[in-house]
């Protein structure tokens, strides 16, 4: 059974897949949405970082794209 990987605000978080230049990223929010009458859903997370330029970044990514870094 797969282990349960929970994220909240202020996270550092970086992208599972193995890219040459993968940004470190801060998670900005945990985005749900909820259906009348239903339970919430999560919708993505929603992280940003900067660039090399030190140009602001923001995507919401599913939960299975990205893993906590060290501490």
């Amino acid at each position: 059974m797969e282990e349960k990987i929970f994220f909240t605000a202020g996270d550092v978080v970086t992208l599972r897949q193995n890219l040459p230049m993968k940004p470190t990223m801060i998670v900005k929010s945990v985005d749900k949405v909820q259906a009348q009458g239903e339970k919430p859903m999560l919708f993505g997370i929603t992280c940003f970082w900067f660039t090399t330029e030190l140009e602001y970044q923001e995507k919401r990514f599913n939960t299975k794209d990205l893993l906590h870094t060290e501490k």
